[in-house]
């Protein structure tokens, strides 16, 4: 059974580049009887799940995380969910309906999701490199061998706030990755988020460079991808042994 995704075109556009096939977990397009075309999520976790129900409570969670990871690579606010699931039987595609409440979204400040790197040989001719996972794959499957950056990436999630950034950074330092009261630009959100957000006590100083939320979503972002690629370069080091 697949999971059918509800995604704006932006949105969409994204996750078709971020989670290629064949590699897991991926985002394809599938024609319907009707005519349309219907986003789908392939992953090898929801394969063996024996319910509707759970296919459709597991996909929750996971596209929860895959949002948290796309908004780490494009930088910006990722808010697509699932809607519904399609499995096929006796060569009919059948598509099985869920209803949520509607919700708007804007985003603003988005970077790209696809960048286009062409190697040429010493001949002048371009290589073509072998198929690989994307970044995004890699890194989805990097949190799943740390419940913390699980964690942090579902906090970094759709359009998350200081309380979610905070709890993002407690599962960063919990899982060994950054100080909070280090210098530089955590020490700085620190202080931030502590001063205006978390704390009404105004005995200290208030930071002489408050951080805005725009730049803390980047900055919390930016440290779970370096969590999670130093995980991937790990894991296709111990690969290669």
């Amino acid at each position: 059974m697949w999971l059918v995704l509800k995604a704006n075109p932006s949105d969409q556009s994204d996750w078709l580049k971020m989670f290629k096939p064949p590699f897991d977990p991926c985002v394809e397009l599938i024609p319907n009887q009707s005519g349309d075309q219907l986003l789908v999520l392939k992953s090898k976790e929801l394969d063996s799940l024996p319910t509707l129900k759970d296919v459709l409570n597991a996909g929750d969670g996971i596209v929860r995380i895959l949002n948290g990871v796309a908004g780490g690579v494009v930088f910006g606010d990722s808010s697509v969910e699932a809607d519904g699931a399609i499995e096929m039987r006796d060569g009919k595609l059948i598509r099985h309906m869920m209803l949520r409440a509607e919700t708007a979204h804007f985003r603003f400040g988005r970077g790209s999701a696809e960048f286009h790197v062409i190697i040429r040989g010493h001949d002048g001719n371009i290589v073509v490199p072998p198929p690989a996972p994307t970044s995004a794959q890699r890194r989805y499957a990097a949190s799943t061998t740390s419940d913390l950056l699980t964690h942090a990436l579902n906090y970094c999630a759709g359009e998350p706030g200081w309380f979610d950034l905070y709890k993002a950074m407690e599962c960063l330092e919990q899982a060994g990755r950054i100080r909070r009261s280090a210098k530089g630009e955590i020490g700085r959100f620190n202080r931030t988020a502590n001063y205006f957000h978390r704390h009404h006590d105004r005995s200290n100083e208030p930071p002489t460079n408050p951080m805005d939320l725009h730049e803390a979503r980047r900055l919390l972002r930016s440290r779970v991808n370096d969590a999670l690629d130093e995980i991937a370069r790990q894991d296709q080091l111990t690969d290669r042994k």
